[in-house]
């Protein structure tokens, strides 16, 4: 079954386009999200996601539609694929149920680098702040009021 999702946004209150895109790749069946928040909770996502069998597609006119970091993404399709299910991105002309099957096992590759380097960044970026409020801690007086 191909199944497709969309999901509006600030820039685009309307998915009406997206549903558009969406029935003209073949989606016989379209979940959509109409919540403008930065609120994980998708219940159309979800059930959109729970439908999903083996053989199935998920069709989404962009991945920005599906998740909001590329780790999230990363995760998203690995959930998709463990379904046995596929991947078909309209705007990125991704398709993991291609025959071979090997330009989607690239996207993936490739993805879940850049998930390791986005998670490497943001280590360091909470190492570097932690070490920040210590410092700014030591230039505390001994009454344990800042100086200003």
């Amino acid at each position: 079954m191909r199944i497709g999702y969309a999901r509006s946004s600030v820039l685009e209150p309307d998915a009406a386009p997206q549903v558009k895109a969406l029935q003209d790749a073949g989606a016989e069946k379209i979940y959509t999200e109409n919540v403008l928040s930065n609120d994980a909770d998708r219940p159309a996502f979800k059930e959109a996601l729970g439908s999903l069998g083996a053989g199935d597609m998920l069709i989404v006119a962009s991945l920005d539609r599906l998740a909001r970091t590329t780790t999230e993404l990363f995760y998203i399709i690995e959930k998709i694929i463990k379904r046995g299910a596929a991947l078909v991105s309209l705007r990125e002309v991704l398709d993991t149920s291609a025959d071979d099957g090997e330009a989607g096992r690239v996207f993936l590759r490739t993805l879940g680098a850049i998930t390791e380097f986005e998670r490497a960044i943001l280590k360091e970026w909470q190492r570097e702040s932690i070490e920040a409020a210590k410092t700014r801690r030591g230039h505390e007086s001994k009454s344990g009021r800042r100086r200003r």
